[in-house]
């Protein structure tokens, strides 16, 4: 009898776990400072996400637009990705005698790992900026790291459900 229970416990799981992929996901990005991330999938394995830090608690304004890559690890639930794209920051100054801020435009690459379980997506990442426009303190180099908890707004049917459709569709 334990042994049925356990097998329907692992079967409900794995259909929770394996049975969603998503479409379009948005909500919170904790990183240098609080934000938000929405991401799109435009292709198979391929999405374009948006992050925007306005800076409410450190100062630390940002905005990037990334093109990502997704590898499916054990599931297509949980993944790594890689990716790059194009960002804008604004930084507070360290010093208190310049009270200007330095901003920076350039390219960033992003790689990390994603795992999705119900309507929620969990990402977390670390992102390289390379700055391409003049700034005073010539440091060209940056990198920021990231942690996201987003809501899946819109599911991608599995495989097996467009199967389903297709074979008791009405016609």
């Amino acid at each position: 009898m334990k042994q049925i229970i356990l097998l329907g416990l692992i079967l409900c799981f794995s259909t929770l776990v394996f049975g969603q992929k998503y479409n379009t996901v948005g909500g919170i990005r904790i990183a240098d400072d609080f934000g938000i991330s929405f991401a799109q999938r435009i292709a198979n394995k391929s999405t374009v996400e948006l992050n925007i830090q306005p800076g409410t608690f450190a100062g630390h304004e940002m905005i990037s637009v990334l093109a990502k890559q997704h590898y499916p690890l054990l599931s297509k639930r949980l993944n790594f990705f890689m990716g790059a794209g194009f960002y804008s920051r604004k930084v507070p100054s360290v010093y208190i005698d310049d009270p200007q801020s330095t901003k920076t435009k350039g390219v960033a690459f992003t790689f990390g790992a994603e795992f999705s379980i119900g309507n929620l997506n969990i990402s977390t990442d670390y992102v390289p900026l390379v700055t391409i426009n003049k700034n005073d303190s010539n440091q060209r180099f940056y990198t920021t790291s990231g942690f996201s908890l987003r809501y899946i707004f819109l599911k991608r049917d599995s495989g097996t459900k467009k199967f389903f459709k297709k074979l008791f569709r009405k016609d």
